[in-house]
């Protein structure tokens, strides 16, 4: 077996093939040549793909790109450790280990910490490496959509749940309605959630920063998936910015709620947000719709006022794990388990 550093150039096919050799019974976890540009391509972070070879194959990936995290008061270089995978017919042999002993000994110098979203396939093996901790377990809203003709083939603890938290959010949306808040859907990203980025980065210890190159590569660059992206003003001031899309997970038809944040965590804004990137999902004919989430009490509550639902632990059709390890660059003092003031969304995970 032979380990190797690619460039993306000139080996897109062969990378798509072990996509297509692991995920063959989840096709949709596939992704398209424009998307793996788009993740790979190391605009606008920096990339590497470590691969294992083997007679000139590629039975096993590592990617890595070098991202941004706000710690305390300052902003490092953080690795994100993306889709690991081994092909069916090597694992078990030491592979995913090997590559990532490889990258890891070749660029934690590159990041003050590193951070990953295990799936279902990797996430015994950080269980098993000391140096790996779980650093956010995040939480699975759902607000359930009511059925648009009664004689659908729904079941009735759908139409209970789904009327009941309508009835829910009616109450609550009564007591905190927004005011001089303006809402809108916008195609091309605005400097104006730079500024709101700026007014809002000191309310946090521990953010992936939303500044205006994240949040455009992230919701407005993608090639192959088109995001509702939406920001709230009062007057000509952006106060807060909301992405969504559809995506089938889980068997079902889902509107994600896929990223937010708002000025001054403040919960009638992020409210009017939820309302309207709603309206426009269930006009879209999603039967549910979700989201993640770790942070402010504030916007947990304005989750809530919208009707969803905190999903019990024992009933997720799998975890939702963020995992982190120091890296090669030291910052004095750095304890990630002292951070209280930090906000995670499902949007983290580019792979959303």
């Amino acid at each position: 077996m032979e380990l190797v550093q690619i460039p993306l150039a000139g080996n897109e096919e062969n990378i798509l093939q072990i996509y297509r050799d692991v995920y063959a019974d989840t096709p949709d976890r596939i992704p398209s040549l424009a998307d793996l540009r788009w993740r790979f391509g190391g605009t606008p972070y920096k990339t590497h793909i470590w691969v294992a070879k083997e007679d000139g194959k590629i039975i096993g990936l590592r990617p890595l790109a070098i991202k941004e995290i706000q710690l305390g008061n300052g902003i490092y270089p953080a690795l994100q450790m993306l889709d690991v995978m081994v092909h069916p017919a090597y694992q078990g042999k030491g592979v995913f280990k090997a590559l990532m002993e490889k990258a890891w000994s070749s660029h934690a110098v590159e990041g003050a910490v590193a951070f990953t979203f295990p799936n279902e396939n990797s996430i015994k093996a950080y269980r098993k490496w000391k140096e790996w901790f779980l650093l956010a377990e995040l939480p699975l809203f759902v607000r359930m959509v009511a059925p648009r003709h009664i004689s659908e083939s729904m079941k009735l603890i759908r139409l209970t749940c789904s009327w009941g938290s309508q009835l829910q959010r009616c109450l609550r949306n009564l007591l905190n309605q927004p005011v001089h808040v303006t809402v809108e859907q916008i195609t091309k990203p605005e400097y104006g959630i730079q500024k709101l980025w700026e007014r809002c980065r000191n309310l946090y210890d521990l953010i992936i920063p939303r500044d205006l190159k994240y949040i455009s590569w992230r919701y407005f660059e993608r090639p192959d998936v088109c995001y509702m992206n939406y920001v709230a003003r009062e007057g000509s001031e952006i106060s807060g910015f909301l992405a969504a899309r559809t995506r089938t997970m889980f068997g079902i038809n889902l509107g994600l709620i896929v990223d937010f944040f708002v000025e001054n965590n403040d919960r009638l804004i992020l409210s009017a947000l939820l309302r309207e990137a709603a309206t426009d999902l269930i006009k879209q004919g999603v039967d549910a719709i979700g989201l993640q989430f770790i942070g402010q009490d504030s916007l947990r509550k304005a989750i809530l006022d919208n009707g969803f639902i905190a999903v019990p632990k024992r009933l997720l059709p799998r975890e939702f794990l963020m995992y982190s390890r120091y890296g090669g660059q030291k910052v004095s003092g750095l304890d990630l388990a002292s951070f209280q003031q930090r906000f995670h969304t499902w949007g983290d995970n580019d792979a959303v």
